[in-house]
């Protein structure tokens, strides 16, 4: 999605002992009432701030998967810095 400019990403979870939602593993799994629901959230949950939020595409659990794995990857670069600073 896009933060007023920015790329955001957004890593939709779910708790594993949640007997509601436990049994989806998918975006595509929920129910399009679901999916809807937080699809707008993501488009308006700014508006209050005067912020502008864009939801352009929905990608699937691997995609989900990748974005975690680089962000831990950065993740880890930036606290070695930080941590080698002195």
């Amino acid at each position: 999605m896009e933060d007023n400019g920015s790329a955001d990403e957004k890593i939709i979870a779910i708790p594993f002992t949640d007997p509601n939602y436990n049994t989806y593993k998918n975006l595509s799994d929920l129910p399009k009432h679901v999916f809807d629901e937080m699809q707008h959230f993501f488009t308006v949950y700014k508006q209050l701030e005067g912020k502008n939020t864009a939801v352009h595409t929905v990608q699937g659990r691997d995609k989900a998967l990748e974005i975690i794995k680089d962000s831990l990857v950065r993740y880890r670069e930036n606290l070695f810095e930080i941590i080698n600073k002195d």
